[in-house]
């Protein structure tokens, strides 16, 4: 199944995003040649770049973080209810409930990082989309939540690093290998 959700999210991107390869035209401007968005040339008046924008953040990214929460809170749910048979023991209870605590925290984590590294983004751009007059200062707004957004691809393993021993030991593990294998080499 694994390579057929690869293919799918694949066409699911390419669809998305297909537009643009209808709305960029050579243009003109001053004797220059420039490559600029064209989306009415396009798709005439009925279709808005700003309406094809608020789809894609809705779809891709609103929509999930809705999901993510939904889905982290059936896994929250399903630990905490969960009943092992026969007896158990008080320090393998003890252990459960831990893995079970480390799990909800690190679940927690990943909703809040994706959260607060997407939405500012999202919600400045769609501000600029629908309002051409904005102050200067917004520009600078507009490169912190840019940055913020390119920093959520670096934030997800730092969250897993701090809230999962496996994540940890196989990165030792990892460091090891380059580490003997670059000695070799040297």
């Amino acid at each position: 199944m694994c390579p057929l959700f690869i293919l799918a999210t694949w066409i699911v991107a390419i669809a998305a995003l297909s537009p643009y390869l209808s709305t960029f035209k050579l243009v003109e401007n001053q004797g220059n040649l420039e490559c600029l968005a064209c989306w009415n040339e396009a798709f005439g008046e009925s279709s808005s770049l700003s309406n094809y924008f608020l789809a894609l953040y809705v779809v891709f990214l609103y929509a999930p973080i809705a999901l993510l929460v939904v889905l982290y809170s059936i896994i929250v749910f399903t630990l905490k209810s969960q009943k092992i048979p026969g007896e158990q023991s008080v320090n393998a209870e003890q252990q459960r409930a831990r893995r079970n605590r480390n799990v909800l925290k690190m679940a927690i984590a990943i909703v809040v990082g994706f959260v607060l590294c997407w939405v500012p983004g999202s919600i400045i751009f769609l501000l600029k989309l629908f309002d051409r007059d904005l102050p200067c200062g917004f520009w600078l707004y507009l490169h912190i939540a840019s940055f913020m957004t390119d920093s959520n691809c670096a934030i997800n393993p730092c969250i897993c690093f701090i809230f999962s021993g496996n994540y940890r030991q196989g990165l030792k593990r990892l460091l090891k290998c380059y580490n003997a294998a670059h000695d070799r080499v040297n």
